[in-house]
């Protein structure tokens, strides 16, 4: 994995909250999801917080290599306990990461990730 940031993913601390926000409209192709995976990696582990958002708020789609990048941040967080938080996801998106697991509204069925539908909103709730 390449410790360089990117300018794939842009971050911002707010209320100790690391906000990360890929830069790209989709998670198509292979370099980029890598890219925005090590990016991502980089600031989670090197930026000091308390919790971590996802802003999806340019991104429409995400391939199956872009979940892999996802999934690879919960690795990547120096607490395994952490909350890994998105938000902004558009309806198709919502839709796909509920079909695949990645988010969950249901305290029965745990996820990885949990969701929120603001930046405001997941910060409050950090």
């Amino acid at each position: 994995m390449n410790d360089a940031p990117t300018d794939l993913v842009h971050h911002n601390v707010i209320d100790e909250v690391l906000v990360l926000t890929p830069q790209v409209e989709q998670m198509r192709e292979t370099d980029d999801c890598y890219a925005i995976r090590d990016g991502m990696a980089h600031y989670a582990q090197s930026v000091p917080h308390r919790c971590l958002v996802i802003d999806m708020n340019k991104v429409n789609f995400v391939s199956s290599t872009g979940i892999l990048a996802f999934l690879n941040l919960r690795r990547c967080v120096p607490n395994p306990d952490e909350r890994i938080m998105f938000c902004n996801l558009s309806e198709d998106l919502e839709g796909m990461f509920r079909i695949c697991k990645m988010i969950s509204d249901d305290p029965s069925s745990p996820s990885p990730f949990r969701h929120a539908d603001s930046l405001e909103s997941a910060i409050s709730s950090a």
